[in-house]
């Protein structure tokens, strides 16, 4: 396994940008298809106006398929109905209303890959790149945002993640400490 940067990639396609979004549209995903078109249709838009980073799992051995990819970005959340602790816990203050975090916005792997390569191995390469940023910019606290259901829960979970609110939009985030 490799990973390499969408942006490496939008950089050596230029005046070619058909051909990298056709090597995008070989990733699969069939059980979430939000994540699929993101990969196909707004990865590359969010890469050039620096809204998210996006890095590709890539098989090495295997013509450089996509094994997965995950997107990254910073991003300020408000806290609704925490605990001030767990307030005191994330930021340091239990009167906070707001904290930033590292967002895993995007995380999916190819129908392909499945049973062939664990999505733990590519969470902790995401979870490598947040780490990184937490030296650069200081910030300590990773989250993600998904549709709750059994599957995903444990998946998180199990990879220590722990539930700290339901956000607006209905999805379940989750945190864990660099």
């Amino acid at each position: 396994m490799q990973v390499t940067s969408l942006d490496s990639l939008i950089e050596s396609a230029k005046g070619r940008e058909d051909v990298l979004k056709e090597y995008l549209l070989s990733f699969r995903c069939e059980v979430n298809k939000d994540v699929e078109s993101f990969l196909h249709n707004k990865a590359i838009d969010n890469e050039k106006r620096s809204i998210t980073r996006t890095s590709l799992v890539v098989d090495g051995e295997n013509n450089s398929e996509i094994i997965g990819f995950f997107s990254l970005m910073v991003k300020p959340f408000h806290f609704t109905n925490v605990s001030g602790t767990t307030r005191q816990k994330l930021t340091g203050n239990k009167k906070a209303t707001i904290f930033n975090t590292i967002l895993i916005a995007q995380f999916g792997r190819a129908d392909f890959y499945k049973g062939k390569v664990d999505g733990s191995l590519i969470l902790d390469i995401a979870l490598e790149h947040c780490k990184l940023i937490n030296k650069l910019a200081a910030i300590r606290i990773i989250s993600v945002e998904y549709e709750e259901n059994e599957q995903l829960s444990s998946f998180y979970e199990n990879n220590g993640f722990k539930v700290i609110q339901k956000n607006e939009n209905g999805l379940a985030m989750s945190y864990i400490r660099v």
